[in-house]
C-alpha cells in the first residue's frame, strides 16, 4: 500500500518587472515569508542576473573527518534538497522575474526564527553587540536592548553569543569585525589610518603600530598641540609634574558623534613643561592605538602612553566625556588625608560632581568639553585649597556655616561631642550620647522588627504567591535568573542529599512542569528557614509585588524612627545587615508603619557579603564601608551565633532582647539591651 504524504501548497513570488536588482529581491523576500520559506542567492552578477532558492535547498556536506577526537554535528540539517528556484535577469535597464521551480520539499516554517538568514544581525546591532559586550553586559541584557530598538527583531540570546564569539576570535587574532559607518568616518577622518595591524597591549590599551599619518588631520593636529600647551599650563599650577598628572581630549567633528570621536591622550616619563604636539598618542574611539610620538635621543626615555589611559577609556564610556583631567595637585591628595575614615569628601559646590578623588593620588576631573573640564578643574582645585585652610583654622568645610570643629573619637564634621548616656534621652548639644563607634550595623529580625513579623508575615506571603509570581513573570530576564539561582542550587542540595529537594524538568518541557518542581523546592526551603541566596532573591522579588500592591506594611519596633533620627543629627551612619535580600531591605524601610524611612541608612548589606555566623563576613563590611578599626563599628543583633563572629572580627557588639527573640546562653558575656535607645 503506498502512503502520499500532503505538503501545505507555498507559492511563488508573483512574476512582474522591477527598477533595480534590490526591489526584486525584496519582493521575493518579503513574499516567501508569507508563505512559510526563505530564499538565499546562490548565484549572481550585481550587473546581469541573479540566481535565488530556498534556503532549505542542496544537501549537507560533511566537512569534518571523522574519528574518535572530531567533533559530531549533533543536530540534523535543515537542507532537504528543495528544488525551489527563480532567477532575476536585467534586460534594458528593467529586471525581470522568473520562476525556474515552483515546488518546495518541506512543510512551511511555523516561525520566521527558523530561518538563519533572518536572525543575522545588521552592522549597526553587531556595533551595538560589541559595545555592551565591552561593558560586561549579559547576552540576554544585549538582546533585551537590541528589541526594545527593533521589536520586530527573531534573533535569540544563542545568535548574540555567536556574535561575541566572532569578536572575541577576530580581537584575538588581530583583527576586527566590520565596523558601522559611524565608526568608519572617524577612523577615516585620519586620512589613511584604517588599516589595524596585529595589536599588542600597552597599558591596558590595544596598540596597532605607529602610525603617524594621523598628524596629517588638521583637527588631530590642534586637538595634540592643545593637550600639549594645557600640560604645560598645568605643570605651572602644580596639577602635573614629574611622572604624576595626564589629559585626554577629545578630536572634536561635528560630523561625528563623540562615542566615535578619535582620542588624543598625553604621554608618560615625559617632562611636562616642555610638551609638544608630536608627543601625543592619538586613538580610536574604542581604544586602539593609531598613532604615537616618534623616537628621542637620549636622555629621553621611549615613548610610553600615560598609565591612566584605562581609566580615560572607562570615564568616556560610562559619563560621554568630551575631555579628562587627572591632576596630582597637592590639594587634591592632601584633602583626601584629612579623614583617613572617610569614603567620599564634601563640600558645597556644583550639584553634579564630575570627579573622583583617589586617596593620596589626586583627582579625575571630566567635563563635555576640555573647556569645561578645565573650568571644573579651577574650581574643585580652589575647593580643595579652601577645605585645607578651613581644616586648619578648626573650621567645617563640609556645611555652609562652616562652624567649629568638634573633635569626636571616630566621627568626622558630625559637629556634636558624644558621650555614652546612662539612659534614653534626647539629643542636645548638653546632654547627649557617646558610642565610640562612628557607624553603626544593625540586623533586622529581632532587632528592628518583631521575628513573628517575618515568619508570620512576609514568610507567608512568600509561602502562599510563589506559584502566582513564577507563572506571572515566567519569561522575564528577572525570573529566568531567579530560576537559574534556584536550579544551581536545587542541582547541590541533590547532590548533597539535603530533605525535600526535587529534580526540575529542563525548559524545555515547558513551564506547566517547570513551576511546580521549583514551587515544591521553594516550600521545602521556606519551612526549614534556609538562608540562601537564590531562596532569598526570589522572596525579595515576590515581597516587592506585596509592597507595591500595598499587600504588605513593614513593622518596626516605636523606638526604631527615633533613635534613627537620633543617629542622623549625630552624624553617625547606619547600615543594614540583614538575611533578606538587599531589595527586600529597601522595600521594608519604604513602606513601614512610620512611613518611608530609607534616608537614614548609608548602606544595606545581605548575605552575597557572606554568612552571618562566619567573621570574615564583617571584615568585608568594614573594608567596603571603609572602617579601618573594627571597634569603630557597632553591631546590634538577636542572634547569639552572628554577635559572636562579629565580636571575632573586632566588632563591638550588642544583643537585642525582644519579646520573641530566641534564648541567649548563660554567660553569654555581652551586653543587652531592651531597647534601641539604650544603645
Amino acid at each position: 500500500m503506498m502512503m502520499i504524504v500532503l505538503l501545505k501548497k507555498m507559492l511563488p513570488p508573483p512574476v512582474r518587472a522591477f527598477q533595480t536588482r534590490e526591489d526584486l529581491l525584496k519582493h521575493v523576500r518579503d513574499f516567501a515569508l508569507t508563505q512559510g520559506y526563505m530564499i538565499s542567492i546562490k548565484d549572481s552578477s550585481r550587473d546581469r542576473y541573479v540566481s535565488v532558492s530556498c534556503d532549505r535547498g542542496g544537501v549537507y556536506r560533511k566537512r569534518l573527518k571523522t574519528g574518535e577526537n572530531m567533533r559530531q554535528r549533533k543536530t540534523p540539517s535543515r537542507l532537504t534538497n528543495c528544488p525551489f528556484k527563480v532567477v532575476g535577469k536585467e534586460d534594458h535597464d528593467v529586471w525581470a522575474l522568473t520562476i525556474k521551480s515552483a515546488e518546495h520539499s518541506h512543510e512551511p516554517s511555523k516561525e520566521i526564527s527558523d530561518h538563519p538568514s533572518c536572525r543575522r544581525f545588521t552592522e549597526e546591532e553587531v556595533l551595538t553587540i560589541r559595545e555592551m559586550t565591552d561593558a560586561g553586559k549579559k547576552p540576554r541584557q544585549i538582546l533585551k536592548a537590541l528589541r526594545k530598538r527593533n521589536p520586530s527583531l527573531v534573533s535569540d540570546s544563542r545568535n548574540v553569543y555567536n556574535v561575541k564569539a566572532k569578536i572575541r576570535r577576530e580581537i584575538l587574532s588581530g583583527k576586527k569585525m566590520e565596523p558601522s559607518t559611524s565608526s568608519s568616518t572617524a577612523i577615516n577622518a585620519v586620512n589613511g589610518a584604517t588599516k589595524l595591524t596585529q595589536p599588542h597591549l600597552q597599558n591596558g590599551l590595544e596598540v596597532t603600530g605607529s602610525s603617524p599619518v594621523c598628524m596629517e588631520s588638521k583637527t588631530v593636529g590642534e586637538s595634540c598641540a592643545l593637550a600639549a600647551e594645557l600640560c604645560r599650563h598645568f605643570y605651572t599650577l602644580g596639577w602635573v609634574s614629574g611622572t604624576g598628572g595626564s589629559i585626554t581630549i577629545k578630536v572634536h567633528d561635528d560630523a561625528i558623534p563623540r562615542p566615535h570621536q578619535l582620542i588624543v591622550m598625553s604621554p608618560s616619563g615625559v617632562q611636562k613643561e616642555r610638551m609638544v604636539a608630536e608627543d601625543m598618542y592619538v586613538l580610536s574611539s574604542d581604544g586602539f592605538l593609531l598613532s604615537s610620538p616618534p623616537l628621542k635621543p637620549y636622555p629621553h626615555r621611549l615613548p610610553k602612553c600615560t598609565d591612566c589611559g584605562h581609566i580615560f577609556m572607562k570615564v568616556y564610556e560610562i559619563c560621554d566625556a568630551g575631555a579628562v583631567i587627572h591632576s596630582h595637585g597637592i590639594e587634591a591628595c592632601l584633602v583626601t588625608m584629612m579623614n583617613p575614615f572617610s569614603k567620599e569628601f564634601r563640600i558645597s559646590a556644583y550639584p553634579k560632581a564630575t570627579a573622583v578623588l583617589v586617596r593620596n593620588h589626586g583627582v579625575y576631573i571630566w567635563g563635555d568639553s576640555w573647556i569645561s573640564a578645565k573650568t571644573q578643574a579651577e574650581c574643585y582645585h580652589y575647593l580643595f585649597d579652601a577645605a585645607i585652610k578651613l581644616h586648619q583654622l578648626g573650621l567645617d568645610w563640609s556645611t555652609p556655616t562652616h562652624g567649629p570643629i568638634h573633635n569626636i573619637q571616630g566621627v568626622w564634621g558630625c559637629g556634636v561631642n558624644l558621650s555614652r548616656a546612662l539612659k534614653a534621652g534626647s539629643l542636645t548639644l548638653d546632654y547627649v550620647i557617646e558610642p565610640s563607634q562612628c557607624c553603626v550595623l544593625l540586623n533586622i529580625e529581632g532587632t528592628m522588627t518583631p521575628l513573628s513579623f517575618v515568619s508570620n508575615i512576609l514568610f507567608s506571603y512568600a509561602h502562599g504567591n510563589v506559584e502566582k509570581h513564577l507563572a506571572a513573570t515566567f519569561d522575564s530576564e528577572e525570573t529566568q535568573d531567579d530560576i537559574h539561582l534556584l536550579r544551581s542550587q536545587i542541582q547541590n542540595d541533590l547532590d548533597q542529599g539535603v530533605a525535600g529537594a526535587v529534580a526540575v524538568p529542563p525548559d524545555y518541557v515547558g513551564q506547566d512542569l517547570v513551576i511546580p518542581a521549583l514551587v515544591a523546592n521553594v516550600e521545602a526551603m521556606i519551612r526549614a528557614d534556609r538562608k540562601v541566596i537564590a531562596l532569598k532573591q526570589l522572596q525579595g522579588h515576590i515581597w516587592r509585588t506585596g509592597f507595591q500592591n500595598n499587600e504588605l506594611v513593614g513593622i518596626l519596633y516605636d523606638d526604631v524612627p527615633e533613635v534613627l533620627e537620633r543617629w542622623h543629627a549625630a552624624g553617625i551612619k547606619v547600615y543594614i545587615y540583614s538575611n533578606c535580600s538587599r531589595e527586600a531591605q529597601r522595600l521594608l524601610f519604604a513602606k513601614s508603619n512610620y512611613g518611608d524611612l530609607r534616608k537614614y541608612f548609608c548602606g544595606f548589606f545581605d548575605t552575597v557579603v557572606g554568612n552571618k555566623n562566619e567573621s570574615h563576613s564583617y571584615l568585608e563590611i568594614l573594608r567596603t564601608v571603609g572602617v579601618d578599626r573594627p571597634a569603630d563599628m557597632l553591631f546590634v543583633t538577636d542572634v547569639f551565633q552572628e554577635a559572636v563572629a562579629a565580636s571575632a572580627a573586632g566588632l563591638e557588639v550588642i544583643i537585642s532582647i525582644r519579646p520573641g527573640n530566641g534564648a541567649l546562653p548563660d554567660e553569654h558575656g555581652f551586653r543587652t539591651v531592651e531597647s534601641l535607645l539604650d544603645t
